[in-house]
């Protein structure tokens, strides 16, 4: 019976997803940031707008319940990023719904499902010049998939992602296929999201092997950061823990500053959003 309340949720779920246009948001700014490359990034899992109500429960089971998207963009709001990667966002129309708000582009990415329902979006100040989707993992009913956006930047160009690591799989392959679609590019790369692993991991190892972990490289902010992490925001058995993270491609950025938003903003989500100012610099020749 279980089973079937849980079928019968997705289908809903689906039905409401599958009835919003990807274009529904709305046009963003001719550019964002400023003329000296300088950019605010944030990274959310906002837990499909269900805030800590049943903390730890799947979403999946709580799809009946009211999702507020409110204190979602209260939150991005009140870091006013020009790009934004979320996690766990329940379809095209909670997207649409948060971008227009925000007055911001977006792009959106159905997790594999067998019945699709929730993905990754990005979202940005900056107008997309091209977006795709990229398949990260094909796990036993948690497939991942991300959004890759190309953005117009002060003139230039930058690719914005927003990756949730499926914890089923430990293969290393899902690693590869989130990196691989920059293997071989020049644009700068804002690879961000939950990765659900905490910096002392060998998969963080793996990443930053290619791409600079943000809290590591900032000239401000970090020591907080590092000691606060980004999950859970409910005190509790478990420690806090860094797990959302700003990953950048080398030599591209500068990072002055990071931050969480906690606060009023606290109990948004699960995992308090992550914010780093970067500088774009120029490559070498």
């Amino acid at each position: 019976m279980r089973r079937l309340g849980v079928v019968v949720a997705l289908l809903f779920a689906a039905l409401a997803v599958w009835g919003v246009s990807g274009g529904s948001a709305v046009r963003a700014a001719e550019t964002c940031g400023d003329e000296n490359g300088n950019l605010r990034v944030m990274t959310f899992n906002i837990r499909t707008a269900l805030g800590t109500k049943n903390a730890g429960a799947n979403p999946l089971h709580q799809l009946f319940e009211e999702h507020d998207v409110g204190p979602i963009v209260a939150a991005i709001a009140a870091a006013d990023p020009d790009v934004v990667a979320l996690q766990e966002v329940l379809g095209w129309g909670q997207t649409g719904r948060i971008a227009r708000a925000l007055g911001m582009e977006s792009s959106f990415a159905f997790h594999p499902s067998p019945l699709p329902w929730w993905g990754n979006a990005v979202l940005s100040k900056c107008p997309m010049t091209k977006t795709k989707r990229v398949v990260t993992s094909r796990g036993r009913g948690n497939g991942k998939a991300m959004p890759v956006a190309r953005l117009d930047v002060s003139g230039g160009a930058v690719f914005a992602t927003s990756i949730h690591r499926d914890r089923e799989d430990n293969t290393g392959i899902q690693l590869q296929r989130m990196m691989a679609p920059f293997a071989e590019t020049d644009t700068p790369v804002l690879l961000m999201g939950d990765f659900n692993f905490k910096p002392d991991d060998k998969r963080h190892g793996v990443v930053s092997g290619v791409y600079e972990d943000s809290a590591l490289v900032a000239q401000a902010g970090a020591e907080y950061v590092l000691e606060r992490g980004t999950y859970p925001v409910i005190a509790g058995t478990k420690k806090h823990r860094r797990i959302d993270y700003v990953f950048l491609s080398k030599g591209d950025f500068v990072v002055s500053n990071v931050a969480v938003i906690e606060g009023e903003h606290a109990e948004a989500s699960d995992h308090l959003g992550y914010v780093a100012d970067v500088t774009l610099t120029p490559r070498a020749n």
